[in-house]
């Protein structure tokens, strides 16, 4: 017969039979237990011991335990591998209850749901697939952000670089291989099917009828369940420490500059590989919590309305005013992460001092609205009429609140004097409790004749008498003994018990008193937190601002001027993070109109060509956040979208090789960019072969200028290219400027017209410190290259002023490649259609190797029978 489960291994089953899939933190006292599979990883993960409970006779079962008081650091651990944590807590005291303590899961934490741990930038989004199309909602439970959209492939993979959400939400069928493939250290979870179709508490928690409310378009309708799916998502496992969350926005990215995820990787806009020196690290100087995330929002969505721009730079240029500017700092310094804190609040995760901090924010940004009056600009003007005013609350809370509480909510000390009649009455116990002590003390050491009797009190004993052994012989016989120490007795009387229930009682009193009015303020504070939301929203973006006009300040950078036109001028740029560590680093120009907006730019390595047209790009995200910028002067025309192809990396993992991702960029590219987008395009086509990739550049240059016509700026060493010059006429040579000094050369970085066919490879070489022998065996090898060169045929040398000859030798490679499918170029020729079509319906995401190779071999046989 089956041996009968104790109680609380029966409690514990039941439990965790609701949460499969969680591990299961099971509070036993003062610590959090985890058994079975759940201790296992619990060990292995944590780095913990591995013990085993007993359950029955003989009967052992796996367990592992963290303190209760520390869980936190262990819970994040757990929760940055991705595991999801059931919060088991007990929900009576343990001295009282009857049976088996009652216990229920109070919360469930997930990678992106911890909202109150700042480190892990915790955030949840919800992806659904409709018509080719992605329904997406974002939710940052630390701050209550919530929007949400429908998006193309490319759009929602910028949405994640942007936002980095940790845990995305999905139906149980959709395939997740298409992000996983961009993105590491994300976590998917395939939820019900009903979490995206209860729409009730939605509906309920938010007091609507009907999603338009939220401001979404009948076209947007689609957005609806992810919306649904993350609410509920996180209803269910937050359950009451649900914090404040705001209505869902609509997000669209047609109103802002498009910059995709490669674009924000290769321009380094807010994370860099080097550590802390992205464009982000350098000009943010904001003061608050709500400032940085708003700042970041500014350059991961540049605006791409001249007015909109218009508007901030004026802002900005009004707050170069030093006074005026110092008095906003002022208290911006004092303001705390309010958006947090209103967070913390609702979801009852607060402590007396997170209320403290919200007062004294409050209270700052009271003070900070007074100086809405000294704007003219209309940016500012609005910012501020969005501050809300808190005087009765902020009142109250000096008046209620003591100002220095301690850490935890029942210890008391939350609740200043004049707040509760029957409060006074208790503290004036507990302060006369204080000197009768005293006066007690005082009597019994006189009526006993020793000196040296002392009472104390301590959380375990209550209050004692405390003698030393010389002196145990003069004890009255009425005292009791309590404790025996190594060189003192401890003893009590009648009267000091009788005091102490008296006075332990007051305390109780006390602390459930102030408890009870501290929770009463914070349901008050609670109902304003909408209030309280927007206007941190609207500091926090008074703060990016600020930052913007510090910066500009600190640096001594001009203001762009902002045009419809397509011209776009740039007189003495400079990169703005390099030039923060570089204050040597030499200035350059860009100009660009309809009669010049291709330029390709030669010259060596390290001679500055990557760092000049990430300069400009740069430039411009900057000028569209309504930023001023490094430069003499600038005239920088809207742009709608900046692409980037820049640098090599294999995608191996991917089956990718680095001409793969080369190429399927340049189809990105090509595929989206308008006559109004800038392009940068860093060494496209040295992924393959030398006479492939060289053909490849020159045709994608080619229809770059000729049909999509936008602002390029391509460096390469393909010193062929500058032939393009004299078919194009947008098309113009630029070089990196050397000085050559016998056999030594210097860099000056700067760029001018024309071009150079020297690549002087050897020479940097030599920079880089390679062996004096190499180098001159290098030189060697290179003469008789060139040499050789000189007898080449006509025909091989001018192999680009023939390029359809080239194609025709290499059209079956070139038809595998996306960028060929826009380009039209093999399409034309009637005897491979059948094998373009076949191509065409590949589906390369989903082939084994060997069936790629049986392909190959297949297509290879056919276009053998053709001939």
């Amino acid at each position: 017969m089956a041996e009968k489960e104790t109680p609380m291994l029966a409690q514990y089953n039941k439990i965790k039979a609701k949460y499969p899939e969680e591990l299961l933190l099971f509070r036993l006292g003062d610590f959090y237990e985890l058994f079975y599979e759940d201790a296992h990883i619990g060990a292995r993960e944590l780095n913990i011991a591995l013990t085993k409970k007993r359950v029955g006779k003989d009967k052992y079962i796996p367990m592992c335990g963290i303190p209760y008081h520390s869980a936190d650091s262990y819970i994040t651990r757990l929760v940055l591998k991705g595991y999801k944590v059931a919060i088991c807590e007990q929900l009576e005291d343990a001295s009282k209850a009857k049976g088996i303590v009652k216990r229920d899961v109070i919360r469930v934490i997930t990678p992106g749901t911890f909202f109150e741990n700042e480190k892990l930038k915790s955030a949840l989004m919800a992806i659904d697939k409709v018509k080719g199309k992605y329904p997406i909602s974002y939710l940052d439970l630390s701050t209550g952000d919530f929007i949400a959209g429908i998006l193309d492939k490319d759009e929602l993979i910028s949405f994640i670089g942007k936002f980095q959400p940790k845990e995305i939400l999905v139906r149980p069928e959709f395939d997740t291989s298409e992000i996983e493939e961009h993105f590491k250290h994300l976590f998917f979870s395939k939820i019900s099917e009903e979490l995206f179709s209860n729409y009730k508490e939605l509906f309920n928690y938010f007091n609507i009828q009907d999603y338009k409310s939220f401001g979404f378009t009948e076209k947007e309708k689609a957005v609806l369940p992810v919306i649904t799916a993350i609410f509920n998502y996180a209803k269910a496992t937050q359950k009451s420490f649900l914090p404040f969350i705001k209505k869902p926005k609509p997000y669209r990215e047609d109103i802002y500059m498009r910059i995709d995820y490669h674009a924000q990787k290769h321009l380094e806009i807010v994370s860099s590989n080097e550590g802390n020196i992205s464009l982000f690290n350098v000009i943010n100087k904001t003061l608050t919590g709500m400032g940085k995330r708003k700042l970041r929002y500014f350059l991961l969505h540049p605006l791409k309305n001249k007015k909109e721009i218009q508007k901030r730079q004026q802002a900005v240029e009004e707050l170069l005013d030093n006074e005026l500017r110092e008095e906003i700092k002022k208290y911006l310094k004092e303001i705390f992460d309010v958006e947090r804190l209103v967070s913390k609040i609702s979801s009852n995760t607060l402590t007396p001092r997170d209320m403290i901090s919200l007062r004294t924010s409050l209270d700052k940004i009271q003070q900070l609205k007074q100086l809405s009056d000294k704007f003219n600009s209309e940016y500012l003007k609005q910012l501020f009429k969005q501050i809300e005013d808190f005087e009765y609350l902020v009142d109250k809370l000096y008046r209620y609140l003591e100002d220095n509480p301690p850490i935890h909510l029942k210890e008391g000390g939350l609740i200043k004097k004049g707040v509760d009649k029957y409060l006074d009455e208790l503290k004036e116990i507990r302060e006369k409790g204080d000197k009768w002590i005293k006066e007690f003390q005082e009597r019994e050491r006189q009526r006993t004749g020793i000196s040296s009797l002392k009472v104390g009190f301590n959380k375990v004993m209550g209050y004692y008498i405390e003698i030393t052994k010389p002196n145990l012989k003069f004890v009255p016989p009425e005292y009791k003994r309590r404790q025996t120490l190594s060189n003192a007795e401890r003893f009590t009387t009648d009267e000091l018990q009788s005091f102490e229930e008296k006075i332990l009682s007051a305390d109780e009193k006390i602390n459930a008193l102030e408890y009870e009015i501290f929770m009463s303020l914070r349901d008050e504070v609670n109902l304003l937190s909408d209030k309280i939301a927007k206007t941190a929203q609207a500091v926090g973006e008074i703060d990016a601002v600020v930052s913007l006009a510090q910066i500009a300040i600190e640096k001594n950078w001009i203001k762009p001027e902002i045009t419809d036109d397509y011209d776009l001028v740039v007189e003495e740029g400079q990169h703005p993070v390099i030039v923060n560590f570089n204050p040597d680093f030499v200035p350059n120009s860009l100009k660009m109109d309809k009669n010049s907006y291709f330029h390709i730019i030669t010259g060596p390595n390290m001679a500055g060509k990557s760092t000049f047209i990430r300069q400009s790009a740069v430039l411009i995200v900057l000028s569209h956040i309504g930023s001023f910028i490094p430069a003499r002067y600038a005239k920088i025309p809207v742009v709608d979208a900046i692409f980037t192809r820049i640098g090599s990396a294999d995608a191996l993992a991917k089956g990718l090789s680095t001409f793969m991702v080369e190429m399927l960029e340049m189809a990105n590219i090509i595929n989206n960019a308008t006559e109004k987008s800038f392009i940068v395009l860093d060494e496209v086509g040295r992924g393959t072969s030398t006479y492939d990739g060289l053909s490849l550049a020159w045709a994608i240059s080619e229809y770059i200028a000729k049909n999509i016509k936008a602002k390029t700026l391509f460096a390469t060493h393909y010193h062929e290219l500058t032939s393009l010059e004299n078919e194009i006429p947008q098309v113009k040579n630029f070089y990196m400027h050397i000085k050559e000094e016998g056999k030594e050369i210097r860099f000056t970085y700067k760029v001018l017209e024309g071009f150079t066919n020297k690549s002087y490879g050897i020479h940097v070489a030599k920079l880089a410190g390679i062996k004096n022998e190499i180098i001159e065996r290098a030189y060697e090898i290179l003469e008789k290259f060139e040499n050789s060169e000189k007898i080449k045929t006509s025909e091989e040398t001018n192999i680009l002023k023939q390029p359809e000859k080239r194609y025709n030798e290499i059209k079956e490679d070139l038809e595998e490649l996306p960028i060929f499918k826009q380009l039209k170029v093999i399409e034309e020729e009637n005897k491979y259609k059948e094998i373009i079509e076949y191509l065409k319906n590949i589906d390369i995401g989903n082939i084994t190797p060997l069936q790629a190779l049986n392909i190959l071999n297949e297509l290879k046989n056919k276009i053998k029978n053709d001939r």
